[in-house]
């Protein structure tokens, strides 16, 4: 059982559908996510920041759900209990999430998410927007609408992510809390300095947070050098939260999204190409003396234990 923490499969499909491409998980992806033993994931709707068609974060949802709804493939999980019982039947369970509110009209618009199926959302991807401030603006944190808006999310029991956050949006939402946050993908500032890992005091806060990260297999956020931008030093991430924070804080959120604009991405980790290596990663824990409660842990039981905590 693996659990990836994100994935940009909802944007994949409506981009394929673009092209006139149907059924393009099941084409295109559903064999390596078997073979790489992945059972679950949030799966989001990354929609560019930078795209000027105010439709297309609708759109993404609505052509993303088209195959979504395939409950040969997939269930829709909005609870823990959906996610066991996706296991019994064999079919991937999936959490529907939202990377950046950019496009989030207000809440009423988060509740009629919510309705969707919608559990977990990012407030930014390192823009600057109506809710929050990301990487690309590291002056200001959460805004009125962000702090309202994190309340609600928390009353209809979403799952707060920090990912592409900035110190002051990840600090305002740490302090306006109550439950677990997790950071979706993401690695750890001090074994690869790039501006989307974490520090140890940010990992700490996780940890008393009662939240989990997901180590993700972007070569860059792994290594500076290009001899580290392997699927083994990816490891050593999950080895350092392990030893720093604590075995029930670290997870799995590969960002395996070497199948977005024509393959041209930043994502080709070595050893972690496609999820069809996925389970490969067990292996690297295991030459790192991990055992396997604590591989159990990393590949699924920690976010579970979120998951069930806010979803219920």
């Amino acid at each position: 059982m693996i659990f990836d923490a994100h994935g940009d499969i909802m944007t994949d499909i409506w981009q394929e559908h673009q092209k006139g491409n149907k059924d393009s998980f099941k084409k295109r992806h559903l064999d390596l996510y078997n073979k790489g033993g992945v059972t679950h994931s949030i799966f989001v709707n990354w929609t560019d920041p930078k795209d000027k068609n105010k439709n297309t974060f609708d759109n993404i949802f609505e052509e993303a759900m088209i195959e979504l709804n395939n409950s040969d493939i997939f269930q829709i999980c909005t609870t823990h209990h959906d996610m066991i019982q996706s296991l019994s039947k064999q079919k991937i369970g999936i959490i529907l999430g939202i990377e950046g509110l950019k496009n989030l009209k207000d809440i009423k618009h988060l509740n009629e998410l919510y309705n969707l199926g919608v559990r977990h959302a990012s407030l930014t991807w390192n823009e600057a927007n109506k809710y929050a401030h990301g990487l690309d603006n590291n002056t200001r944190g959460l805004t009125k609408k962000g702090f309202e808006l994190i309340k609600e999310m928390e009353r209809l029991g979403m799952i707060i992510d920090l990912a592409h956050t900035n110190k002051y949006t990840f600090s305002d939402i740490m302090e306006n809390t109550t439950k677990p946050v997790i950071i979706s993908h993401g690695n750890t500032k001090a074994l690869c300095d790039h501006r989307r890992n974490y520090t140890d005091k940010q990992l700490q806060q996780i940890k008393d947070k009662n939240g989990v990260i997901g180590i993700c297999a972007i070569p860059p956020f792994v290594g500076k050098k290009p001899q580290d931008q392997n699927i083994s030093y990816m490891a050593k991430h999950i080895e350092y939260v392990r030893d720093l924070i604590g075995i029930k804080h670290v997870g799995l959120g590969f960002d395996l999204c070497y199948y977005l604009n024509e393959g041209v991405s930043v994502n080709n980790l070595d050893g972690l190409a496609t999820m069809e290596n996925a389970k490969d990663i067990i292996i690297e824990l295991q030459k790192l003396e991990f055992t396997d409660q604590e591989i159990e842990l990393v590949t699924h039981g920690n976010f579970e234990r979120v998951i069930k905590e806010i979803l219920g």
